[in-house]
Parts: structure tokens; sequence; C-alpha cells
């Protein structure tokens, strides 16, 4: 009977746990999804069939930071790409990313992707939606950015550094930064 009851709170705890996961995963996409609409009027937003993978087309572009928010312990980066089709993700979701500053050079500052949403959005004003070539393809992404901290000898204290100053800035999946280095010699 004890051990019934066991696996009961086990189970009803581990549900709960499912549930609270569902909860911040819905509240990340719809924050995404919120972003992408009120950015590009008349979007469509379509469903993401495997979020896990990236694909490996070159075609796919860099995906570029369009909105930023700041947060206490992490700051939030809203980044976008258009591609020719729509299968060309560049970023899956919880992939690392790496910044890459507007002179190109990779920093090591760091994210993660946590929410990613297809769309397509008219090339002009009230296009036609059964017109196909009225509308582009694109890809969006929810990127967290946790605060750097910087020691000072006394501790470490966080280092200020306003957010909104990586807008126009790219991010390269981690594996391909190690890759890029390592063609490069460095």
């Amino acid at each position: 009977m004890i051990a019934a009851i066991r696996r009961i709170h086990a189970v009803v705890f581990l549900g709960a746990m499912a549930c609270a996961a569902a909860s911040v995963d819905a509240q990340t996409a719809s924050a995404l999804d919120t972003w992408l609409v009120s950015r590009f009027q008349g979007t469509q937003l379509l469903t993401d069939s495997m979020p896990t993978t990236a694909s490996v087309a070159a075609e796919s572009a860099l995906p570029r930071v369009e909105g930023t928010r700041a947060g206490r312990s992490a700051d939030t980066l809203y980044a976008l790409h258009f591609g020719t089709r729509l299968g060309t993700p560049a970023l899956a979701v919880n992939a690392i990313v790496q910044l890459t500053g507007p002179t190109g050079t990779i920093t090591p500052l760091t994210g993660r992707v946590i929410a990613r949403r297809p769309f397509r959005a008219p090339r002009r004003p009230g296009a036609p939606s059964s017109a196909d070539a009225a509308w582009r393809y694109g890809w969006s992404y929810h990127v967290v950015m946790p605060h750097r901290a910087k020691g000072n000898g006394n501790g470490s204290i966080a280092k200020g550094v306003p957010v909104a100053r990586y807008r126009g800035w790219l991010l390269l999946a981690a594996s391909d930064a190690t890759s890029a280095r390592a063609l490069l010699g460095r």
C-alpha cells in the first residue's frame, strides 16, 4: 500500500513538472509569436514539425538580431532570417549560439535558442494568400543570453552592458563557430 502511494506521488509530481515545462514553453512561444506578428503586418505563423533539427543547406542565412529585451539575470534576443524555401532553419531549439559582431568577428558571447517559429510574410501589404510569389518564408528565434559576471577582486558583479547594442548582430551555432575558428587557425 505504501509503495503504491509513493508511486502515485511520483507520477503526480512528474506530471506537475511536465505541465510546468509545457507552460513555460507555451509562454516562450507566445512571446516569440507576439513579437513576430507585431513586426510584420499580415504574417502567417506556420508549424514547426522538427524543432530540434537545423538545416545543413548552404542557403540558410545567419539569423540577425532584430529585437532585444533586458532582464534581471538573462537578456532576450529576437532574431530572424528569410530563406528561399520553408525547410531551411539555421538553428535548432536548445542550440547554443555565439554572437557575431558587426565586423564579422565571432565573439565569446553565447546564448541558447529556446524557441523558434517558421512563418511567411507578405512582400507587400495586401498580398493574396494564394499567390506564393507574393510571400517570403522565414524563421524567427527566441534566444536567452545570461548576464556575464565579471570578477573585481572583491567578488563578482554583473557586467552592465545594454542589450540593445546587439541589434544587427548575427547568431552562429557554436559548432559552426568552432569549425570556422579551426579553418582560420585561431
